[in-house]
């Protein structure tokens, strides 16, 4: 009888689990890739959402990956000093900063999508039909909702 490597994936792991491997697995490939711009997963995904909604706060930015604001601090001072985000006072208050790009952050737009699409199209996402797609978005907003009710 073949013993199981520790190290197999279990196919009979709860859903949390499986969601948790994925995830994992996901990052690791995408920093992987980012590597060679001198990029992580994070910084990645902010440069994504500050392209997105420009002028956006550091506080917009811990509330939506769920992060502390002292590490999205930490990941834009890097980014700042790359010279791919810039941060400007807002003028109705001295402490808080809205987030722009710089012509170097805007460049990588393309490039993060890249990477992102190339991972997708390996794991054959596409595949995918919307009713699954749209469960799995329901399943994700009712867990955010558990844990809003804290």
């Amino acid at each position: 009888m073949q013993k199981n490597n520790i190290n197999d994936f279990d196919d009979n792991s709860p859903l949390g689990g499986i969601l948790f491997i994925l995830h994992k697995n996901q990052h690791k490939y995408l920093n992987d890739a980012l590597a060679k711009y001198d990029l992580n997963i994070i910084q990645a995904l902010f440069i994504l959402r500050i392209n997105k909604y420009e002028g956006l706060s550091q506080k917009d930015l811990a509330e939506t990956f769920y992060l502390t604001k002292g590490s999205v601090a930490k990941s834009l001072k890097v980014l700042e000093e790359k010279n791919l985000v810039k941060r400007e006072k807002l003028d109705g208050d001295k402490r808080k900063y809205s987030l722009k790009l710089t012509e170097e952050g805007e460049k990588l737009i393309p490039i993060i999508q890249k990477v992102n699409r190339d991972w997708e199209e390996k794991m054959r996402l596409y595949e995918l039909n919307n009713d699954f797609m749209e469960t799995l978005k329901d399943l994700t907003s009712k867990a955010i909702k558990l844990n809003q009710d804290d």
